[in-house]
């Protein structure tokens, strides 16, 4: 009987040194608490609570990317709560996001996750083809030639060395002086829902070059849109510029070009040496498309 006593007063007192007293700190692990995700089109905003404890370094985030088939982890400083994630797909159904906290050590806490799917990924154009439109001198016309030099048809003839020049000499022409802003229009002899333009400036001094321009769109020829102000072009000598793409809402067949402000400034008249148009073909991409 003294001997069975002896055992379980054995075992009670090894439980206590094993379990520890009431009185000592529970030892918990670094966690990242209040972690949200927010659904965007292809995209996931995730934040979470600020880590209170003096020994946090990062939180590592990782998730499993489908489309890649690999797990791809981002590490965020103690200073960051917030992630946002894009290139996401709805189709893929929920995405797991775990949270892990690290301290100065490198010793990873407690992992935690959240699961979200984003909202459907929206589509969007690529561009598969920039065709040249071809352009002959009947296809250009101005308001502003002027008679002495630079005739229109030098526009389109290839040859960055010759150029159009517009109005000048209202001493010898003062019948010809024309109204308003000098401009050119072109003729494309198509529809177009997409396109770009290039221009090269005159390469020798002794004229006006464009700096401020707007170009106008019409499916006839008559009534104008105007699409957008072009701002801060190239005014160097010899230099080229090539535009942004072109989106107008209907279809257009002509395209005016009109300069507001040259180079010279005083001076409303200009020249170009070259000028080309593309028609740009476009592909809408669904990424939500199996």
């Amino acid at each position: 009987m003294k001997s069975i006593y002896k055992i379980l007063l054995l075992f009670a007192c090894s439980c206590g040194v094993s379990c520890g007293g009431d009185d000592e700190p529970a030892m918990t692990a670094l966690a990242v608490q209040g972690i949200r995700a927010e659904a965007f089109p292809g995209a996931i905003r995730l934040t979470w609570n600020p880590v209170e404890n003096s020994d946090f370094l990062y939180t590592e985030v990782s998730y499993y990317d489908f489309g890649t088939q690999t797990t791809v982890s981002k590490q965020c400083s103690r200073y960051t709560g917030t992630l946002y994630i894009d290139g996401l797909l709805n189709r893929y159904g929920k995405y797991r996001f775990t949270f892990t906290a690290y301290d100065v050590n490198g010793t990873p806490g407690q992992p935690v996750y959240i699961e979200r799917q984003c909202e459907k990924a929206e589509s969007y154009y690529v561009v598969v083809a920039e065709n040249p439109i071809p352009l002959a001198a009947d296809q250009l016309a101005t308001n502003a030639q002027e008679p002495s030099e630079g005739p229109l048809e030098l526009l389109v003839d290839g040859n960055p060395d010759t150029f159009f020049q517009s109005f000048w000499d209202e001493w010898t022409y003062p019948e010809l002086k024309p109204t308003g802003y000098h401009y050119l229009t072109f003729d494309l002899r198509k529809e177009v829902s997409a396109f770009k333009f290039q221009y090269w400036n005159r390469k020798k001094a002794n004229g006006s070059l464009p700096k401020t321009v707007n170009i106008y769109g019409s499916p006839d020829g008559e009534t104008w849109v105007l699409l957008a102000q072009l701002d801060n072009l190239p005014g160097d000598l010899g230099s080229s510029y090539t535009s942004e793409l072109f989106l107008p809402e209907e279809p257009i067949s002509h395209v005016k070009y009109e300069v507001v402000k040259g180079t010279d400034v005083y001076q409303p008249y200009f020249s170009l040496a070259e000028i080309e148009f593309y028609e740009v073909v476009r592909e809408l991409v669904d990424p939500e498309a199996e």
